[in-house]
Formats: structure tokens, C-alpha cells, sequence
């Protein structure tokens, strides 16, 4: 077999369902749904998507379809602490590892085959066995000469599956892999190329790189289409520091005024943003709650779609659904809000056609915002929902003589600019 590269993608089969089954064994070989605390399904065991259940099922409908399903709150910082543990087993074989989401990863073997005296696939198996020895849960793997092919095979054979890509199967194996199975290509995508008659991965991939150019596809999915012809373009992220999870909460006197606490939430966002952007990844899961002053939490998990680190994009979604979790009447005293299921910003995929442009046309104003908190103070530009909070709080009364608060979108038509104090 021929490995010019030898990439490797590991997977957590169901990951959430999967480790709270590893954390209370008498959850193994029970169908598990994971999102209790929301009420819809986020994350299903193996058993429960055999019976039936799927992902955004309300949890009547999973009574329904699986009359036996133990449902669960999510715990989003075991899922975290045992993807760290994924993360160091897999360093434990080579250091080239990315750390692609909370239940995946990529990892660069190539040269390995002296060091372990085996071949690439042995390793590969060698690390999956490991994994699954020390973990208690399954993994899909996947090995080929780039990131594009091994992401496909890892999910091949699921669960539990293993699936080597030498460059010389390249051409048989996405013969009939359809293009909305490839990594990177969406569902509008997909629909686009079937368009042009575009259908499988190797219909793709057997265009030349004069069509290409001629229907102005855009550089993520030249990568694709180089790759899906066996090539390596995608490098291999290796940020170990980058975080797992980001949660900001604070508490406050207690109140029972919506608008403050949306202001508090607006804040604790702001914060879980800048530090994903300081460390240069992106949220696809946000989590918000409020505690109440019986200390009691209710709190919803919203899934964007698509990974983000704009507060605005997240605080949307968290005032359509701010109601479905508030009380009126009931006491508060604090909130918080969760960011999960981060990746590398290097790793998001844009949309073939820029239907993700107006998320990205907004990247160089946080960055001029993050740039101007860090010279002249925290919250010094802050969003107009987040005045409340700010102003609130003890530590920023100081500030507010140098304030510039950014609207969330059109509908706030005024910016407060009292002055930036020794700012020039």
C-alpha cells in the first residue's frame, strides 16, 4: 500500500450518550439520550438510535419510538474532560494532533512505521485500541493521505469501525460516496453541484482544474476536490492550548426584571466570545441558564448551526428563547452561558457559494473591538444589551466616563460615545 501521508481520524461514537454509559455502568447497553435538560434529544447512545430515536426528537416523540430511553441532563464538563483525555492519549503516539471538536480528532502518523516497527494501519489500531481501553468508549477511525479521506472513512464502518484509504483505493472507495458525505460540503452545496451534474465525490474529483476555474468554485473546495484526488493540502492544526469549553456566569442582587437578566446574559457572552477569539476558535452549542435565588437552574441549550464567536449571532438566539426559560415573578440572582463543541477557526468550512459571508464580513469590527479592550480596558466597547450589566457592576462604575456601546443590529439606532478618556 501506498502512503505518501498517513492521516488519521478518530470520532467518539455517540459520544455524549457514550460517556455518561462510561461514567454509570448501569447505563451500558441502555438506550441513552442525553439532553434532558432542554427537552429535546442533542445525543443518543447506540441503543437508542437503533430504536429509533434522532437528534431534535422532543422527548414525548422519544417516549414514543423508545418507550424504555433513560433520559439525561447534559454534562458538558465530563464530555470536555474526556475529550482531554482523548486529546493526550492520541499525543501519547505522535505530537502532530488537532484537536478538530469535543469528539474528534486528527492525527499525523507518517514516519511512524520505524519508530513502532508496524505499518500505518497497525497504528492506527494500536492508538483506536488504546482509546477505547481507557476511555470505555467506542471509536470510528479512519486512516488515508489527508484529513478530507480519513474524516470519510472513520465513518464508514460506525460504530466501532476502522477503515484504511491507501492512495491507490482512493478512486474505488468515493465512486459512490454522494457529495453531501463529504466533509465541508453542505446540503445547499451538495444540491448546487448536482446542478452542474455533479452527484458522487468521483464525479467531483474527475473534473479537471479548467472547470474549476470556469464555475468559480472557491478555494475550500478546491482543497477538497485536490484531496479528494489523493493530495494533502489541509495541514494539520496543532493548538493543544486551545480550550474545550468556555462558561461565564455571575451573580448579582436579586431581581426578577427579564431585561436585566438578558443584560447579565448579554455580558456573559460578550466574555465567553473574546476569550474564544483569543484563542481563536468557534462555538457551535451555546448553553444559557438562569439560577434562581432557591439555587435552582433552568437553563436551555441551542445548537446554531454553525460555529460562531459573534455574541451577536449567539444573543439572537438566546432572546428567541429567553421566554421558554424565564419565570415571571420568580426571583433570579445569577446567570451564565456555555460555549461548546469548539473547533479551530482554521477548520470551519465556508459555504461553497458565501452563504456564511455575512457571519465572516463581521470578523475585522470584533477584532477592532478586541483591540480596543485591550488597550484601554475591558468593556470598553461593549454591546448596547450589555449596558445593565456593565454598568452594574462595581468594578466597571469607573469606565463609564469612556464608553462606547456597540448595537447588536440595526434596529439600535443610536451609539452612547461620551468620551474614550486618554484614548487618541
Amino acid at each position: 500500500m501506498t502512503w505518501s501521508k498517513a492521516v488519521v481520524h478518530l470520532d467518539g461514537d455517540s459520544f455524549f450518550a457514550s460517556v455518561e454509559q462510561a461514567l454509570d455502568w448501569r447505563l451500558r447497553g441502555k438506550p441513552v439520550v442525553t439532553g434532558g435538560e432542554r427537552g429535546a434529544a442533542t445525543a443518543m447512545s447506540i441503543e437508542a438510535k437503533k430504536a429509533g430515536v434522532r437528534r431534535g426528537m422532543n422527548m414525548r416523540e422519544v417516549r414514543t419510538v423508545c418507550p424504555d430511553a433513560v433520559i439525561v441532563p447534559g454534562n458538558y464538563t465530563a464530555y470536555s474532560i474526556y475529550a482531554h483525555r482523548m486529546y493526550r492519549i492520541v499525543r501519547g503516539f505522535t505530537p502532530e494532533v488537532e484537536e478538530y471538536s469535543i469528539d474528534e480528532c486528527f492525527a499525523d502518523i507518517t514516519g511512524l512505521t520505524g519508530s513502532y516497527r508496524n505499518s500505518y494501519e497497525d497504528i492506527a489500531l494500536m492508538i483506536k485500541r488504546q482509546l477505547e481501553s481507557d476511555l470505555g468508549i467506542t471509536f470510528g477511525v479512519g486512516l488515508a493521505p489527508n484529513k478530507t479521506l480519513a474524516k470519510v472513512a472513520s465513518s464508514w464502518r460506525k460504530p466501532a469501525g476502522f477503515t484504511a484509504i491507501p492512495r491507490e483505493a482512493v478512486t474505488d472507495f468515493i465512486r459512490d460516496i454522494p457529495m453531501g458525505g463529504i466533509w465541508g460540503v453542505g446540503f445547499s452545496t451538495s444540491l448546487t453541484l448536482e446542478r452542474f451534474g455533479i452527484r458522487s465525490a468521483l464525479d467531483f474529483a474527475s473534473k479537471d482544474q479548467a472547470w474549476l476555474k470556469q464555475k468559480k468554485i472557491s478555494k475550500p473546495y478546491q482543497e477538497i476536490w485536490t484531496e479528494l484526488n489523493g493530495g494533502f493540502v489541509k495541514e494539520i492544526g496543532t493548538e493543544g492550548s486551545a480550550p474545550q469549553s468556555i462558561i461565564k456566569s455571575h451573580t448579582f442582587p436579586r431581581t426578577r426584571d427579564p431585561r436585566h437578566l438578558l443584560s447579565q446574559l448579554a455580558k456573559n457572552l460578550e466574555d465567553a466570545c473574546a476569550k474564544a477569539r483569543r484563542h481563536k476558535v468557534k462555538a457551535r452549542l451555546c448553553r444559557f441558564y438562569l439560577k434562581t435565588q432557591a439555587f435552582q437552574y433552568q437553563g436551555l441549550t441551542l445548537d446554531l448551526g454553525i460555529w460562531l464567536n459573534d455574541p451577536r449571532e449567539f444573543l439572537r438566539a438566546v432572546e428567541t428563547h429567553f421566554h421558554d426559560v424565564y419565570e415571571p415573578g420568580v426571583e433570579y440572582r445569577a446567570t451564565g452561558i456555555g460555549l461548546y463543541v469548539l473547533t479551530s477557526e482554521a477548520a470551519v468550512t465556508p459555504d461553497l457559494f458565501g452563504a456564511s459571508d455575512r457571519v465572516e464580513r463581521e470578523a475585522p469590527l470584533l477584532s477592532a473591538v478586541d483591540r480596543l479592550n485591550h488597550k484601554y480596558g475591558r468593556h470598553t466597547v461593549f454591546l448596547a444589551e450589555s449596558l445593565d450589566a456593565i454598568t452594574d457592576s462595581e468594578d466597571e462604575r469607573e469606565a463609564r466616563g469612556r464608553t462606547v456601546v456597540l448595537p447588536i443590529s440595526q434596529r439600535k439606532k443610536t451609539i452612547s460615545i461620551p468620551h474614550l478618556g486618554t484614548a487618541h
